[in-house]
C-alpha cells in the first residue's frame, strides 16, 4: 500500500514527503524535458524524489547527471509507434500501457512513496491504472497534446495546412477519445489534481475536457474540490527558471564557447524548432526594413530551413539556423541579441522572455497565449499585437513591431528593461516559488486522497 504523508509536507514517519515523478519519454529533450531536468534540481534537495520515465537517451542522461533522484526506466528506451495507421489505431496508448507494466522496480516504489506527479507526454497518463487508489495523483498538463485539439501542429511553416482538415480529425480521433477518458478517469479519482502551466492553459483544460475553471486561482492554489475528495477544475503550476543558469554577467564558460554560426550584423533571436507554431515565419516578415536579422536556435526540417531561407532573402531579412545549443552557447547567442522575440501561436507558457529578462535582453512578443501571463506586470520588453502576414509595414500592427525594435537598441530603454525584468523574474519565476507551490497542490492531494 502507499505510503502516507501529513499535510505539513513531511510522511507520517516524520521523513521527507517521498514523490514519484512520471514523464513517458525524455526523448525529444524540448523545453518541457529540459525544464523538468532543471526542477529536479531543487526537488531532489527537498524531497525523497523517483523518477519513472519509458525513455530517457543519453543526452538527457547527461544533463540528468548530479540530480538527487533515482531513475526507474526499461533497460532499453521504449520507441513510442508513429505513422498514420499507429495514429488511427491508437498505438502509442497501447504500447505504453503494456510498457509501464515491466519498469524494474516500478511496482515498489509505487508502494512506497506518498504521492504522483505526473509530466504531461505521450504516454504518460498510461500509468494510471498502476497507481492504487488512495495514493494522491497530480497531472501537470502543461498543455493539452496540441497534436490532438488544436490545428498548430498540422500546418507548413507558412501557415498552409499539411492535409485536409477532415483527415487530420480522422487520423487522432482515437487518441483524442483516448485522452480523454484518461483525464475522465483521472480526475474520477479522490485526491488527483490537473494543472495548466498558465492561466492560458487552464482555460485550454476547461474548454477541451469540459472543466469548470477558476481563473482568480494563483499559482499553486489547489482546486475546489467535491465531498468525495474529487477535484472540481484545474489549477496552475507554472514554470520557472534556474537563475544559475542565466546569470546577469557572462561567465567564463559563456566567453570561452563558440557558436554554431556568428551572426555578422546586428540580430534578434528567437527559440524553438522551426514551424509554423513557433511563428518564425511571421517573425521574419516582421523584421523587413528593419536592417535586423534573425538567429532561430532549436533545430529545424531541411525543407522549412530552405523556405524559410529564401523568404528571409527575398525580404532582405539575414537568417541564421542553429541546432539546439549547450547552455552558455544559448546565453551568449541571447545576450548578444537586440531582443528576445517570438510570434509563436497560442504558446502555452512562454519561458523564454523569462530566460531574456534574467540576462537583461529584451523581450519582445507577441501578446497570445501564455505569453501574456509571463509578461503582464513586468515593466520590461513589450507584448504587441499579431500583425497578418498581408499587413502593410505603415499599419499600426506591424509599426508597434518596428518601435519596438527600436526601443529595444536604445540604450537607456535597454537598461531600465533590464533592471525591471530581473526582477520580475527573481520575484515570481525560480526554482523555490514553483517547488513551494508543486508542494501545496502535493499535499492537498495527500490530504484528500483517503
Amino acid at each position: 500500500m502507499a505510503g502516507h504523508a501529513t499535510v505539513d509536507g513531511e510522511s507520517a514517519t516524520g521523513k521527507r514527503l517521498r514523490v514519484l515523478v512520471v514523464r513517458a519519454s525524455f526523448a525529444s529533450l524540448g523545453g518541457a524535458e529540459r525544464e523538468l531536468l532543471t526542477v529536479l534540481r531543487d526537488w531532489g534537495r527537498r524531497w525523497k524524489v523517483t523518477v519513472a520515465t519509458l525513455a530517457l537517451p543519453k543526452e538527457a542522461q547527461e544533463l540528468a547527471a548530479g540530480l538527487k533522484v533515482k531513475w526507474l526506466k526499461p533497460e532499453a528506451d521504449l520507441i513510442i509507434p508513429s505513422g498514420g495507421l499507429a495514429e488511427i489505431t491508437g498505438k502509442a496508448s497501447k504500447v505504453a500501457s503494456k510498457a509501464w507494466k515491466s519498469v524494474p522496480g516500478l511496482a515498489e516504489a509505487i508502494a512506497n512513496v506518498d504521492v504522483a506527479h505526473i509530466s504531461v507526454c505521450r504516454g504518460s497518463l498510461e500509468i494510471l491504472p498502476l497507481l492504487p487508489s488512495g495514493l494522491g495523483v497530480h497531472y501537470h498538463c502543461l498543455e493539452p497534446p496540441r497534436w490532438l485539439y488544436e490545428d498548430v501542429l498540422h500546418r507548413k511553416i507558412d501557415g498552409r495546412r499539411k492535409r485536409p482538415q477532415w483527415l487530420t480529425n480522422l487520423l487522432f480521433r482515437s487518441q483524442k477519445k483516448a485522452d480523454r477518458r484518461l483525464v475522465k478517469q483521472l480526475l474520477g479519482r479522490k485526491g488527483s489534481a490537473i494543472s495548466g502551466n498558465s492561466h492560458h492553459i487552464q482555460a485550454n483544460l476547461g474548454k477541451f475536457y469540459d472543466l469548470e475553471v477558476n481563473p482568480s486561482l494563483v499559482n499553486g492554489e489547489p482546486p475546489s474540490r467535491d465531498a468525495a475528495g474529487r477535484a472540481l477544475g484545474p489549477s496552475v503550476l507554472m514554470h520557472v527558471v534556474d537563475l544559475a543558469d542565466w546569470s546577469e554577467a557572462a561567465d567564463n564558460a559563456e566567453a570561452a564557447t563558440e557558436l554554431p554560426l556568428t551572426p555578422d550584423s546586428p540580430y534578434v533571436v528567437t527559440v524553438g524548432r522551426l514551424g509554423w507554431v513557433k511563428g518564425a515565419w511571421e517573425t521574419v516578415h516582421s523584421l523587413a526594413g528593419t536592417g535586423l536579422g534573425l538567429a532561430q536556435v532549436g533545430g529545424c526540417d531541411d525543407v522549412d530551413k530552405a523556405r524559410l531561407q529564401a523568404e528571409a532573402k527575398r525580404l532582405g531579412v539575414p537568417f541564421w539556423s542553429m541546432p539546439r545549443l549547450e547552455q552558455a552557447a544559448l546565453r551568449k547567442l541571447v545576450r548578444g541579441a537586440v531582443a528576445m522575440v517570438s510570434h509563436a501561436h497560442s504558446e502555452p507558457f512562454g519561458l523564454t522572455p523569462i530566460e531574456a529578462m534574467a540576462v537583461g535582453v529584451p523581450a519582445l512578443f507577441v501578446d497570445e497565449g501564455g505569453f501574456h501571463y509571463t509578461m503582464t506586470g513586468a515593466d520590461s520588453g513589450r507584448l504587441l499585437p499579431r500583425p497578418s502576414l498581408k499587413t502593410a509595414s505603415d499599419h499600426p500592427d506591424m509599426a508597434a513591431w518596428h518601435q519596438a525594435y527600436a526601443q529595444a537598441q536604445d540604450a537607456d530603454i535597454r537598461r531600465d528593461w533590464a533592471v525591471a525584468g530581473r526582477k520580475h523574474v527573481e520575484g515570481g519565476f525560480t526554482l523555490e516559488v514553483q517547488a513551494l507551490a508543486l508542494e501545496r497542490l502535493l499535499r492537498n492531494c495527500i490530504e484528500h486522497a483517503n
